[in-house]
């Protein structure tokens, strides 16, 4: 069923420019339900592209659905799709550096200033055949873990231990530092993992958990909160290539108006997703500034093993010196 799935949306997403067409249309994938969480921000973001795009580029948008979202980068690197709305954790086996963003302490408007998006952006297209477009949303957001049991609170050590988290790489090194044993699966598998009991937590960002389905299931939440949201968007460099100069810069545009833009939709989300969790009876639980430290330690030395090459120099671009 799998393979069938996956030729079928090969066969739907294939793109050909028509020759000498003035308006070009992208198919683009987002990682989450375009009426999820992060995902109606994208949808938001790609309806405000298609009514100033008219004439010059539209965008045609699908959540996982029509890609899985473990698939969902491959499909922007092999040309299936023209646009892929994701984070960087997702596709950190093929290039890890992107994972620097989700620990970055500067906005990405900084980092365009700083070079720092320019030097991630050569890496996108040297490993997965992609431009590193935009990366606003979700930024400054930050993740928390969340859990159906109670964790041991004062355990400064392992206060996880005993518990089976939901993982993606972004926190496997943080969660196994804190006695977390972890699993790893797609957003779309967590409800029926935390109801049958194969997992008894998660990680998260602080917005989206009743948007997911997760909040009947979920009664502690473990902060401070740590990393930063980044949610990037990526055009397949092919698709990039082909497109006249008024498609380029209309999309440059449209990723520099998201980064002055989000901040004003993050504030006007930001205290409704706190009294959701607060209503819903969740209970927050502030283990310390040991936690986030903790959290932040553990993954720049993971990726710094990993990538020695790039890692140090991006760090020194992304954090506050």
């Amino acid at each position: 069923m799998r393979k069938f799935v996956t030729l079928a949306a090969v066969a739907a997403f294939a793109w050909a420019a028509p020759a000498g067409a003035q308006e070009v249309r992208f198919k683009a994938v987002s990682f989450l339900p375009l009426t999820q969480s992060f995902g109606i921000h994208f949808k938001r973001w790609v309806d405000e592209a298609n009514r100033r795009g008219k004439g010059v580029l539209q965008i045609d948008a699908v959540g996982p659905e029509a890609i899985p979202t473990p698939e969902q980068p491959n499909a922007v690197k092999n040309g299936v799709v023209q646009m892929h709305f994701g984070p960087p954790t997702f596709y950190a086996g093929v290039m890890w550096e992107g994972e620097t963003l989700s620990l970055s302490e500067i906005s990405v408007k900084e980092m365009r200033a700083n070079g720092g998006w320019a030097y991630l952006d050569k890496l996108h297209r040297e490993k997965l055949n992609a431009v590193l477009l935009g990366g606003g949303i979700g930024d400054g957001i930050r993740f928390f873990v969340y859990t159906t049991a109670p964790a041991k609170a004062d355990d400064k050590d392992k206060p996880m231990a005993g518990l089976t988290l939901r993982s993606v790489p972004l926190y496997k090194a943080f969660f196994e530092s804190l006695g977390a044993r972890t699993v790893s699966m797609p957003p779309g598998e967590v409800f029926t993992a935390l109801e049958r009991k194969i997992v008894q937590g998660y990680g998260w960002p602080a917005w989206g958990i009743k948007d997911l389905g997760w909040l009947p299931v979920t009664k502690y939440r473990y902060g401070p909160g740590f990393y930063n949201v980044h949610t990037n968007i990526l055009v397949n460099l092919d698709a990039w290539n082909k497109l006249g100069e008024p498609q380029r810069k209309f999309l440059t545009d449209m990723a520099l108006w998201l980064d002055d833009e989000w901040p004003k939709w993050r504030a006007g989300q930001d205290a409704d997703e706190q009294k959701i969790l607060k209503d819903a009876g969740v209970q927050f639980v502030d283990l310390g500034d040991w936690f986030k430290k903790r959290a932040h330690d553990a993954y720049w030395d993971d990726l710094t093993k990993k990538s020695p090459q790039h890692i140090p120099a991006l760090r020194k671009l992304v954090t506050k010196q």
